[in-house]
């Protein structure tokens, strides 16, 4: 993903921490889902942001005693946070995915030619399905079984997708 788009996604997030209907839980997840693309599941951020919560901790109970509510001391954090991740992406450029193993174009195409055309709970199952403790030909049989239900169109974008790509059209031309 480009920086600008990177940064595009983590401004809008901060953006809607001035909602007049702003909801922590559903707020969270969308970052979580947006700060996960861009740093890994098991980075820092994530974390951070999983744990941001405005209950009546003693934290919460001394702001709201003082100057602030608990949604707005979180919101705060919340706020400081991001504006943090913005600064460290333009600082430093795009981050490198904690796992060390940066995603090959080719494995990045096939996450995008995925993501476009399923829906967020087809592609966990997806994901599911993939990552399981299955032989070989049990997970075969799994993704066939996936993949029925998809009508001919769906299934043509996803190959199209994949086909245009730059990087699986070269490493088709080179074999």
């Amino acid at each position: 993903m480009e920086i600008e788009k990177q940064i595009e996604l983590i401004r809008t997030q901060i953006g809607k921490l001035d909602a007049p209907d702003f909801d922590l839980e559903a707020w969270k997840n969308t970052s979580i889902l947006i700060l996960s693309r861009i740093f890994g599941q098991t980075s820092l951020i994530v974390s951070k942001i999983q744990s941001l919560s405005h209950h009546l901790s003693s934290w919460a109970l001394r702001d709201t005693l003082g100057k602030t509510s608990g949604e707005e001391q979180v919101k705060r954090n919340a706020r400081e946070m991001l504006e943090t991740v913005i600064l460290e992406i333009e600082t430093l450029g795009p981050p490198v995915q904690e796992s060390g193993k940066e995603t090959s174009p080719v494995m990045e195409a096939i996450r995008k030619a995925l993501e476009n055309e399923l829906k967020v709970s087809q592609y966990r199952t997806l994901q599911e399905i993939l990552s399981g403790p299955y032989r070989d030909d049990e997970r075969l049989g799994k993704v066939h079984d996936f993949l029925a239900p998809f009508d001919a169109e769906t299934l043509r974008k996803i190959l199209a997708a994949l086909l245009a790509d730059k990087a699986v059209a070269t490493g088709i031309k080179q074999t």
